[in-house]
């Protein structure tokens, strides 16, 4: 079962990877750089899996989901429950599910976020609520993971750069054996 899990992850990628939303690199070129950013900061494997799929919601959606050629509406959302379904761990799931809501609060607290922010990322935070209310951004800075969601969040942004050096998916593969032979 594992091992059929992490076979049919990395194909979504090798197969709809190559897609653009309003971005200089493909799907895949960001997924691998914000999950080895992860790796790069020390983090467990739960983490660089979650940071690697934070978009896989991308991946899953047909045209009609489409933010204007900038992505799929609800993305994290339906990416976290393909997660679950796949046997990965609550912790992955809301921590995919949560990259957009950094993205809000990060707008929300930090009045220069919004300008660091890439062309889509602007265009598709309209799509997504705009800046967090303060009863959302109190909210927020409840969850447990709210350090992480920021960390996924600058990850995100940090992985759209063209000139950075890329490995092939497959350095994810024992990520994704470890943590789902822990979930499962």
């Amino acid at each position: 079962m594992k091992d059929t899990v992490v076979d049919e992850i990395l194909a979504l990628y090798r197969e709809r990877g190559s897609e653009h939303y309003g971005e200089n690199v493909t799907q895949r070129e960001h997924a691998v750089q914000v999950g080895r950013l992860a790796a790069a900061d020390g983090q467990p494997d739960e983490v660089v899996v979650a940071a690697f799929l934070h978009d896989v919601g991308h991946l899953l959606s047909g045209e009609n989901d489409q933010m204007g050629g900038f992505g799929t509406r609800e993305h994290e959302r339906r990416g976290a429950e393909w997660l679950r379904e796949r046997g990965c761990s609550e912790t992955v799931a809301r921590l995919v599910k949560g990259h957009v809501s950094a993205k809000r609060y990060l707008t929300a607290i930090d009045p220069g976020y919004y300008q660091q922010l890439s062309d889509a990322s602007k265009v598709t935070l309209g799509c997504q609520g705009g800046a967090m209310s303060p009863a959302e951004v109190a909210e927020f800075e409840a969850d447990d993971l709210c350090g992480l969601h920021v960390k996924m969040r600058r990850w995100d942004e940090r992985g759209k750069d063209e000139s950075m050096d890329l490995e092939d998916i497959e350095f994810f593969r024992p990520y994704l054996e470890r943590h789902l032979l822990k979930t499962g």
